[in-house]
């Protein structure tokens, strides 16, 4: 009964460090007591428990969609971390195990649910967590150096290690001299690396700054299920009618998501085009406008679409396209349909999305802007390509009707701002039913809408170009971990085997 507690207790406490409870220092007890139940019986059980809990209270939200789509995700977590308590649980029990080797096992756990299943899954990790004070307003040096220097995963790791090393220590099944000494030796890599990172401060572009506005059109019946008429045609009608209220010029106008489409789709429809181009010219700026079109019978795409700035001899146009590269399983595609048609529930997702195949730069004048759409908006290896390929600002084009009013939109901004952090770049988080928000590439959140608000945002971003240790190496320090870890197992079984 005891240790069935402080597997729950470890699962609350993780999910009441993000947003809407947002107690970000809870994730440290939280990931101790769930550490220290691994090195005890029942491992599958306890990351099982662990996982279905944290995630399933964290991601409440996606109920608004129906419980056959949080269940299933509740399971999924859980099963995850249930392998991972398992093996974590069997390499704490060798005779010859050293700290090193579940430190690896940390590394490689968040290396691999970055990509499996379906692609992966970006929510949850530690790191993210210790940027809820920059919901209001509130800076951490040490926070934005670490990101900067490690990335999102990187940084976790990081935080991990010191949970770990304590959990170890207490535990004393482990070697605690090689446990300490293995430590210090991780630190002080991180130590020099994050001083290198702090002597090398990004440094800001001599261009102009960007002037852009977030149109927040909202959705009069947000949801999956919560149906209306018309509901595209509104949604279109809003975010028109609130750009026809802006009254200064931008550089940038931004719809996002399923802004547009099917009937008002601007690459089919002149109509829309045009009532865009009026727009455009009044306000002398492009547009950068989300939706989703029809192919065929079966299939649909995904665009962010970006639109000329329209002058009094010449109309807007559509230059350029960014089609999303990944799509959400079970939301825009379903895995193995034939197989799975009879489950009623998935009638809702009656399409699969034709995926993207790259990152695409757009020209505001002479600032490269780039798009990710929704779902890839949180993961962490679109953002980055993003800026590998030029980007100098990046927007996240988003939906979040399915979140209701829980604080998965807060997490997502919270994901947002790890990336503008970890690769020195304003980001632009558009949003239809909110939150969406103008984050600085110092983390800075510059203005942010309220949930199912009709509204817009309207600020400035300076344009950036440097390169962060995380923009050029990704994710070097959990692949390091598991080199090292290789190689000192590869000398043990070597002098075994002699």
């Amino acid at each position: 009964m005891y240790m069935l507690l402080r597997v729950v207790g470890a699962g609350v406490l993780f999910f009441i460090s993000f947003p809407p409870f947002g107690y970000w220092y809870l994730i440290f007890p939280s990931l101790f007591l769930f550490y220290y139940s691994l090195f005890l019986k029942n491992s599958f059980s306890n990351g099982f428990l662990f996982g279905a809990i944290s995630y399933g209270g964290m991601l409440y939200g996606i109920q608004s969609i129906g419980y056959e789509a949080w269940i299933p995700l509740m399971v999924l977590m859980g099963s995850l971390y249930g392998f991972f308590g398992k093996l974590f649980s069997f390499l704490s029990y060798q005779k010859e195990t050293n700290y090193l080797q579940l430190l690896s096992v940390v590394a490689l756990f968040d290396i691999l649910r970055a990509y499996i299943p379906f692609g992966g899954f970006p929510w949850g990790f530690s790191s993210t967590s210790l940027l809820v004070p920059y919901l209001d307003g509130s800076e951490f040096l040490l926070t934005s150096l670490m990101f900067r220097a490690f990335g999102p995963t990187g940084f976790s790791l990081v935080l991990q290690s010191f949970v770990l090393f304590v959990a170890v220590a207490a535990y004393k099944n482990v070697n605690y001299k090689n446990a300490l000494k293995i430590q210090s030796v991780f630190v002080l890599f991180v130590v020099i690396i994050g001083t290198i990172t702090n002597f090398n401060p990004g440094e800001a572009l001599q261009k102009s700054n960007l002037n852009l506005t977030i149109v927040q059109g909202n959705s009069p019946c947000p949801g999956t299920k919560n149906l209306c008429a018309n509901e595209r045609e509104k949604i279109y009608q809003s975010h028109l009618n609130l750009t026809q209220n802006l009254q200064e010029e931008v550089d940038l106008v931004i719809w996002p998501e399923s802004s547009t489409g099917f009937n008002n789709d601007p690459g089919v429809h002149s109509k829309v085009l045009d009532a865009i181009s009026k727009e455009s010219m009044r306000l002398n700026a492009y547009f950068l406008i989300g939706g989703d079109r029809p192919i065929e019978q079966s299939y649909f795409e995904n665009y962010g679409v970006f639109i000329s700035k329209a002058t009094k001899n010449t109309k807007s146009s559509i230059v350029g396209q960014y089609l999303k590269q990944h799509p959400v399983p079970f939301g825009e595609y379903i895995p193995s349909r034939k197989y799975l048609e009879w489950i009623p529930p998935l009638a809702l997702v009656p399409r699969d999305m034709i995926r993207g195949d790259s990152e695409k730069v757009f020209y505001v004048d002479e600032i490269k802007v780039s798009s990710v759409i929704s779902f890839e908006g949180a993961f962490q290896r679109y953002i980055r390509n993003s800026v590998v390929e030029g980007a100098e600002v990046v927007v996240v084009l988003t939906n979040q009707a399915s979140y209701g009013e829980s604080g998965m939109s807060d997490q997502f901004i919270l994901m947002s701002t790890a990336n503008a952090l970890s690769n020195d770049r304003p980001i632009i988080h558009s949003a239809i039913t909110g939150k969406s928000a103008i984050i600085t590439n110092t983390g800075t959140i510059l203005k942010i809408s309220e949930l199912f608000e009709a509204t817009t945002l309207t600020d400035s971003v300076t344009p950036m170009n440097s390169l962060t240790l995380y923009t050029r190496f990704g994710n070097y320090l959990n692949y390091l971990v598991l080199i090292v870890s290789s190689l000192f197992f590869l000398k043990r079984f070597i002098r075994q085997s002699d």
